[in-house]
């Protein structure tokens, strides 16, 4: 066999192992690793590995994924979560479906502080589900809600995918947190507009609840402080140019965990299990990017990256068609496969064909976010689903996976909306100071 086949044969293993479970980081490694040996021999395949492995590890930016990951660690401890939502329901609860409507709008708010989408299902339907039971809410409306209103969280800035993203094809993770403001901004309000219209339609889906006068609104304005001092302080210091992403993320982690230091929501003794989750979710997520990189080497050496964007290029289709289908794969990868394992596995073929289309790869991070907030309510992978399950008796995944499914196509409708007005997710990071 030639190189090229080489490369197909080995790609081909990889899926098959994926598919029969072995864990992402160990299938992409045994596969690039064996393909570099068979072409180039132990030594050399070795070499090829360690240096793939220095480089990325030791780049800087690699420092801002266990800050971002602490800093929603502390954010869970401290129960920053629990304010926002009871803050948020003295503005929203008496609409219809209020409860839903508060649900989504304090997952996108703990987004702003955590970036992590199983942070955001697990903190708020802790706080949202005893609440959705006692008002007798539709529990497959109201658990596919919650599970898909979570996802907002990882486009919501900072966001850990766009990190690994911006990581991954070397594009700037500032100017991808702020892609993410306004499109996370129209995903919330799409989300909630359909609630609404659904219990107003249906009021015994999510009937209303008590209304707060305004002076009781304003004066809950203070829980949420915390959020926007930590939001204002990251977003806003990138924005200006007062320090890099990297220094973001340490700044982010260092004000949260002080704030919650002073509000007396944790102790120094917290600290403990947070550090060491912390390093156990950033040894996995380095051990999938290393080898995701040492594989993209591996497809470069026998070229089948090349191979299969000058196919798709050849075929003469509108990039409009082609970009369609690459959403379609994705649709279907999210099937099978996790948001990491997704995104890594597939962007030594997609990126450069993406380039080649002549797309921003700033707009294309935004939108594989939202691809992949589909692939986490969608079955039968769907990690939200199967975190809400474990958490609720009230609905079987199967519920909830029903309830959810009406938010897949309102993603794709937002999809469809920033590719038609891409200055939705591209205007705010072009006025970022540079």
């Amino acid at each position: 066999m030639d190189m090229t086949q080489v490369g197909i044969l080995a790609f081909g293993i990889l899926i098959v192992l994926v598919v029969i479970g072995v864990p992402i980081a160990w299938a992409t490694s045994l596969v690039a690793f064996g393909g570099l040996w068979t072409l180039f021999g132990l030594e050399q395949a070795a070499t090829q590995f360690y240096t793939t492995a220095f480089n990325t590890g030791s780049e800087f930016l690699f420092a801002s994924i266990p800050l971002f990951i602490f800093m929603g660690q502390v954010v869970n401890l401290s129960r920053i979560g629990e304010d926002l939502f009871s803050s948020l329901y003295r503005f929203f609860g008496h609409l219809p479906g209020g409860l839903l409507v508060t649900t989504i709008g304090a997952c996108a708010g703990f987004g702003a502080v955590t970036g992590v989408s199983s942070a955001a299902v697990g903190t708020m339907s802790r706080i949202a589900l005893p609440e959705l039971q006692r008002y007798k809410y539709d529990m497959s409306l109201a658990t596919g809600s919650l599970a898909s209103a979570a996802t907002i969280a990882i486009m919501i800035p900072p966001s850990l995918l766009m990190v690994l993203y911006g990581l991954w094809t070397e594009t700037s993770i500032g100017k991808l947190f702020l892609a993410g403001i306004v499109p996370g901004i129209i995903t919330a309000v799409v989300f909630s507009a359909y609630v609404m219209f659904k219990c107003q339609v249906n009021p015994a889906l999510g009937p209303k609840g008590p209304s707060f006068t305004w002076s009781e609104r304003i004066s809950s304005l203070w829980k949420v402080v915390p959020v926007v001092v930590i939001f204002v302080v990251v977003i806003v210091g990138m924005y200006v140019g007062l320090f890099t992403p990297g220094e973001g993320a340490a700044v982010g982690a260092f004000f949260t965990t002080f704030l919650a230091l002073a509000m007396r929501r944790i102790r120094v003794s917290d600290l403990k299990g947070a550090f060491v989750d912390t390093a156990r979710l950033s040894a996995m997520i380095f051990c999938v990017l290393i080898s995701a990189s040492v594989l993209a080497r591996f497809l470069v050496a026998t070229q089948v990256t090349t191979l299969v964007t000058d196919g798709i290029a050849g075929l003469g289709y509108d990039r409009y068609v082609i970009f369609a289908v690459i959403c379609l794969m994705y649709l279907i990868l999210g099937c099978l496969l996790d948001a990491f394992g997704m995104i890594l596995l597939t962007l030594p073929f997609v990126f450069p064909i993406i380039m080649h289309l002549g797309f921003d790869p700033v707009w294309f991070g935004v939108v594989l976010v939202v691809l992949t907030e589909v692939a986490l309510i969608t079955p039968p992978v769907g990690l939200n689903v199967f975190i809400l399950s474990k958490m609720t008796q009230q609905a079987s995944m199967a519920q909830i996976f029903r309830g959810a499914m009406p938010f897949v196509f309102l993603s794709l409708a937002v999809i469809l909306l920033i590719t038609i007005f891409p200055d939705l997710a591209l205007w705010v990071p072009s006025t970022m100071i540079k």
